[in-house]
């Protein structure tokens, strides 16, 4: 385990000695779990991140496409528990009315 040290804000290092406290916790403790919560949530957005662009490059490939009011439709009666078929593909646009594929920054 590796050591790091930070420089904090007097007023930060107040709230964080604060919500440390309510929760009953060491100041310590409280940044460990704050720093772990964070970094989950940002390898969740990297991972809806790759899964959206897997998609967009599934479709730009000519993989189907939905009607957005034909899946609404059918999760709502999925939701509320009705049985019903799955969506049906839109008719493809011609290639060259598909968007480019945007690039990452």
């Amino acid at each position: 385990m590796s050591t790091t040290s930070l420089k904090l804000s007097d007023e930060l290092k107040a709230e964080i000695q604060r919500f440390a406290a309510q929760d009953g916790v060491s100041t310590h403790a409280f940044m460990v779990r704050t720093l772990e919560d964070a970094v989950a949530r940002a390898q969740r957005r990297r991972t809806i991140i790759d899964e959206a662009e897997a998609s967009l490059d599934e479709v730009l490939a000519g993989g189907p496409v939905y009607a957005a009011e034909d899946v609404h439709r059918w999760a709502r009666a999925r939701l509320a528990g009705r049985s019903t078929t799955a969506p049906k593909p839109m008719e493809r646009p011609e290639p060259s009315a598909r968007p480019a594929r945007r690039r990452r920054a």
